[in-house]
């Protein structure tokens, strides 16, 4: 059930589990599990321990939550799709050029506002 008064993070099973930790390596090891049997609801602890004062807490977490992502096919909300490296070169391997443009091409796709007076 879930409680919509509490901050996402607290969703996850491991957010207890790591608030009693008692020390650094415990937390380490709390995050391989994360990735190991964690589900969706983990994201927003790791995103949490991800900005973490400890810098090897938020080395791993990064770690994790990027791992976390591939492993979901999650696409993280500060990426964009990638596109496949080989599409870079489609144009290549298919022989094909980008057509050449009529520099005495002369379109104006202007619309006036005579088209407006118009009697319905």
């Amino acid at each position: 059930m879930k409680d919509n008064n509490l901050p996402e993070y607290h969703q996850s099973i491991f957010h207890q589990l790591f608030e009693h930790a008692a020390d650094i390596d415990c937390k380490l090891l709390l995050l391989n599990e994360i990735l190991e049997i964690g589900d969706i609801k983990e994201l927003p602890l790791l995103e949490l321990l991800a900005v973490s004062e400890h810098p090897e807490i938020r080395k791993k977490a990064l770690k994790v939550k990027q791992a976390f992502c591939e492993k979901f096919g999650i696409i993280p909300k500060n990426e964009t799709k990638r596109l496949p490296m080989s599409l870079c070169f489609l144009y290549d391997e298919f022989n094909i050029k980008p057509s050449k443009v009529d520099k005495d091409l002369n379109m104006h796709f202007e619309v006036t506002l005579e088209i407006f007076n118009t009697d319905a």
